[in-house]
């Protein structure tokens, strides 16, 4: 009896989150009383540093905090507006500051002065602990605004701040649904990581997003409190903080190390002998093994996963290579100047994955206006296989050939962040190595 009571008051707790006060979506404007809000629901995160420290410091060194202070947001925010006429509008604030949006401190979508402290947290504590409704591709559609936050604890203790409520959402996929699809003004969905992991075998599994991206520790909720289960708040992906004083850029980008590492089974499939009179044909192939997404996922127009395959003699010299950079650090593929001005070709045998935009047709350099994508990225439990050949000509001389294959990964390419004029951050944008496979082809006539 005691054991249906307390299911049924979890439940009436539920049915009052979502009872509460509607917000506005964020494309209809702030609500009434936006100075109610702020005080009330929309508390700047710092305020919950004395309660919740570890929950702080991780949140704080997350790209949910770097979200409204990051300086390629600002740029891609602002070419955007520029190339639909204003029509983008909300598209980019709404996701990455949603108290902005809601607080029409950005009416024309563009952050023109200094936000309030609740706003330029980003995607702050309340901004998730908040909210209500999420809708896939249209970010957070409701919050309480009575104070209480919810969150993954079923009796949490009462305090002065504020009130809390159990909520089983916070444990699932659905709670990132809304920020983690994108549609584009168009009505295009660009970015489908929710959908990807919808649509993969790990729902089944009973592993959400927060499996990998939040993981579980054993430790108090506040100071003193009891021991909890709890989420933790790095929520590392594979975005890395680019500007030199924001906090925790070396932790993350050890966590996106191991994260990487552990995310593909490469193979090289070749013979072990090989007649030196006949091609070589070698081929990789990658298998998406533990990623509950498409890899790479998110904004796929920007990322570059590809690998690097070097052909070598048993001396140490080249004989075939793909995948490497020109005197700029870009691919000898799309945006590299030196291969627009001729003075590199192109490299056919590239294995480059990610995304294309097209606007009737025609590759588009940024997501606003698309209306259809060409996807290369690598779905959950499947495989993609790089294929490679080496002529005879360049085998005559060799008595054994050692192939060289690298799995690498960045988030931006140079040429990408010089577009927007941010040349002075190229440098800070690590290339991750993935996985590394050698194996050796012996020749003979």
């Amino acid at each position: 009896m005691k054991r249906r009571v307390q299911k049924w008051a979890v439940a009436a707790l539920v049915a009052m989150a979502v009872s509460c006060q509607e917000a506005p979506t964020p494309s209809s404007g702030p609500a009434r009383d936006s100075a109610a809000i702020w005080q009330k629901v929309f508390t700047p995160p710092e305020q919950c540093q004395p309660c919740h420290p570890d929950h702080y410091r991780e949140w704080a060194m997350s790209m949910h905090a770097y979200a409204v202070v990051d300086p390629v947001f600002h740029s891609m925010n602002a070419l955007g507006q520029q190339q639909t006429g204003g029509r983008l509008g909300q598209f980019c604030i709404a996701c990455h500051s949603p108290a902005a949006t809601l607080l029409n401190e950005a009416p024309d979508g563009i952050i023109r002065k200094p936000l309030s402290p609740h706003s330029r947290g980003g995607v702050t504590c309340v901004t998730c602990h908040a909210a209500v409704e999420q809708v896939p591709g249209h970010g957070i559609t409701r919050f309480r605004f009575d104070g209480v936050m919810s969150g993954t604890v079923l009796d949490p203790l009462p305090n002065d701040f504020h009130g809390s409520v159990y909520d089983r959402r916070f444990g699932q996929s659905e709670v990132c649904a809304g920020c983690h699809d994108v549609i584009n003004p168009r009505g295009f969905r660009v970015e489908e990581t929710f959908t990807e992991w919808k649509n993969s075998l790990y729902p089944a599994r009973d592993l959400p997003c927060q499996a990998c991206h939040m993981k579980w520790v054993r430790e108090p909720i506040v100071p003193g409190g009891p021991i909890r289960r709890r989420h933790t708040h790095v929520m590392e992906g594979v975005d890395v903080p680019l500007t030199p004083t924001f906090p925790g850029r070396e932790e993350t980008i050890a966590l996106i190390q191991y994260a990487l590492e552990n995310a593909l089974i490469v193979t090289i499939e070749s013979p072990l002998v090989a007649s030196r009179r006949q091609p070589l044909v070698v081929l990789v192939n990658l298998f998406n093994q533990t990623v509950g997404h498409n890899i790479p996922s998110g904004t796929i127009f920007e990322r570059q996963m590809w690998v690097e395959f070097i052909a070598t003699n048993e001396r140490g010299d080249t004989l075939y290579a793909s995948g490497l950079l020109d005197p700029n650090g870009d691919l000898r593929t799309t945006g590299s100047e030196y291969v627009e001005r001729g003075l590199l070709p192109r490299d056919t045998a590239l294995a480059l994955f990610n995304g294309t935009a097209f606007r009737h047709g025609r590759p588009i350099e940024f997501f606003f206006d698309a209306d259809a994508v060409l996807n290369r990225t690598i779905p959950p439990f499947e495989s993609r296989i790089a294929r490679y050949t080496l002529l005879p000509a360049t085998l005559r001389d060799a008595q054994e050939v050692r192939l060289n294959v690298r799995v690498l990964f960045r988030p931006f390419p140079p040429y990408f962040l010089r577009k927007l004029g941010h040349h002075d951050l190229v440098s800070r944008v690590p290339i991750f190595t993935m996985k590394t496979v050698t194996e050796t082809v012996r020749l003979q006539d």
